[in-house]
């Protein structure tokens, strides 16, 4: 889902890489809608035999929020974008609100990728982009992050991340 970046895109402005935010940054979400599922489903399963629909209404009560918190995380993954265009690095958050930033190359100063153990072990982790003035906030649990700075090191006109030629 790159609608955003694909409509801001200048005429003869390339896609170079795409990041996506990974799964392992919602597991905890997902965990807890899953639980709360089995819960309901099964409270449904011993309240069918009842007669009062308050206690079936009740029991249906973990199974709804039990989706709607899946739901919520799948959404929250799927709207964030973070694109890097061979011009500028693009982020994008939001479903209904939307909050954006984009920063031309010439002004990012660096990239900073922190990831933790469970961050190495499943390759996520976060990036922060530091630019001349201003910084981009960090986006969290993106996927392949090292992969990231590699494309951004590989851009050609972008002579920050060049090593310095000692004379």
């Amino acid at each position: 889902m790159s609608a955003y970046a694909d409509s801001v895109l200048a005429e003869g402005e390339t896609v170079v890489y795409r990041a996506a935010i990974s799964r392992w940054k919602y597991f905890l979400s997902y965990l807890i809608g899953v639980v709360l599922i089995v819960l309901g489903l099964v409270a449904l399963f011993f309240t069918i035999m009842g007669t009062d629909p308050m206690i079936r209404f009740a029991g249906a009560i973990p199974l709804v929020i039990g989706l709607i918190v899946i739901f919520t995380a799948i959404i929250r993954r799927r709207t964030t974008e973070l694109v890097l265009t061979d011009r500028r690095i693009i982020a994008k958050r939001g479903f209904v609100s939307r909050e954006t930033v984009e920063m031309n190359l010439s002004k990012v100063e660096s990239l900073h990728v922190s990831q933790g153990l469970m961050g190495r072990m499943l390759d996520y982790g976060d990036v922060s982009v530091v630019g001349t003035g201003a910084s981009l906030e960090p986006l969290r649990g993106v996927s392949r992050p090292l992969e990231l700075r590699r494309k951004l090191g590989e851009l050609a006109d972008f002579p920050v991340l060049q090593k310095p030629v000692r004379g």
